[in-house]
C-alpha cells in the first residue's frame, strides 16, 4: 500500500514477563500512574505498561524513535516473545482517513476536469474566446475550484510522505533500542511459536 507507515517485529528474550515491565517503565512516563514520574531516568516514551501489554507514544529529542510503539509479551517463564508494532500515527485510520480522502479528492477533480469548460453560459462562448484548437482539460484544470482541490491532494501527499519518511528513518533505531533494553534478538514471525502469534 502506498507509504504504508505501520510494521509489527518480533523479539525474543530471557527475561521474565515482569522483568520486561519493569525494564520499560524505567524510560517511561506512565500515564496511569497519575502522571508521576516513576523513576530518575529520562523518559524515551509515554505510556501505559502491564505485564500483557504496553501503548506508548514516542517524546524524547534525544532518542530517535518512530512515533508510536504497541506491544504484547508472549510467552512463558524464561522464553518470552516480545511482538511489537511500529506506526507513525497512534491508528490506522489516521492513514486510511488521509488516503480515502486523497483519492475521494482525486475522483471528483477527474470528473470534474472531464465537464464542459466551467464559467461560460454556454460551451459555445468558450470556443469563441479560445479556439477550437485549446484544452477544455486544461482549462478546466486551472479554475479556483480545480485548483483548490489539487492543492489540498498535494498538502495530503506531502503529509503521508514526510510521515513515512520519518516512520522509515528510524524503525531500525527503535528496534536496536528495545534490542538492548531487554538484551534480546531480533526473530521473524515464524519462530514464535503458534500458541503465541
Amino acid at each position: 500500500m502506498f507509504a504504508y507507515p505501520f510494521q509489527n517485529s518480533y523479539l525474543k528474550s530471557s527475561f521474565k514477563r515482569e522483568q520486561l515491565a519493569k525494564k520499560l517503565e524505567e524510560v517511561t512516563y506512565l500515564s496511569d500512574a497519575n502522571y508521576k514520574k516513576t523513576s530518575k531516568n529520562t523518559s524515551v516514551f509515554y505510556g501505559e505498561i502491564s505485564n500483557i501489554d504496553f501503548s506508548l507514544e514516542h517524546i524524547s529529542k534525544k532518542q530517535s524513535s518512530v512515533n508510536f510503539v504497541r506491544g504484547q509479551f508472549l510467552g512463558a517463564d524464561n522464553d518470552m516473545y516480545i511482538k511489537i508494532r511500529l506506526g507513525a500515527w497512534k491508528h490506522q485510520r489516521v492513514y486510511f482517513l488521509l488516503v480515502t480522502t486523497m483519492l475521494t479528492l482525486l475522483g471528483f477533480l477527474l470528473f470534474y476536469i472531464s465537464q464542459a469548460p466551467h464559467g461560460f453560459r454556454y460551451p459555445e462562448e468558450y470556443y469563441q474566446i479560445y479556439g477550437y484548437n485549446s484544452s477544455e482539460t486544461l482549462y478546466n484544470l486551472q479554475t479556483p475550484m480545480a485548483m483548490m482541490m489539487e492543492a489540498f491532494i498535494a498538502i495530503i501527499a506531502i503529509i503521508i510522505y514526510i510521515k513515512y519518511r520519518n516512520f522509515r528513518k528510524n524503525i531500525n533505531q527503535t528496534i536496536n533500542y528495545f534490542k538492548g533494553l531487554w538484551e534480546a534478538d531480533l526473530i521473524n514471525k515464524h519462530e514464535v511459536p503458534l500458541v503465541f502469534r
